[in-house]
């Protein structure tokens, strides 16, 4: 291997990945959190940090979150998401 193809091999194993960038999902069920990612993916607690209460409650017990969109970031390789807020 020559020197100039050994250097781009360096600087491609360097390159980094996509960033992260943020998702949406929609909260289908409370209070044992499951939120739908897509069609096929639906996330619950053991995939889900949270910056926001998504358990609060109105003077009824109804919980004031469910069925809202949330904004998310993936983390672990996409295998983890941090809820950041509720889409208004």
């Amino acid at each position: 291997m020559n020197g100039i193809t050994e250097l781009a091999k360096l600087l491609k194993e360097r390159e980094n990945g996509t960033g992260y960038s943020p998702m949406f999902g929609t909260i289908i069920e409370l209070p044992q959190v499951k939120i739908r990612l897509n069609e096929k993916v639906i996330l619950n607690n053991s995939h889900l940090k949270s910056c926001i209460n998504l358990m609060m409650q109105n003077e009824d017990g109804d919980y004031i979150h469910l069925g809202k969109e949330v904004a998310l970031l993936p983390f672990a390789n996409n295998q983890k998401f941090l809820v950041i807020g509720v889409v208004q």
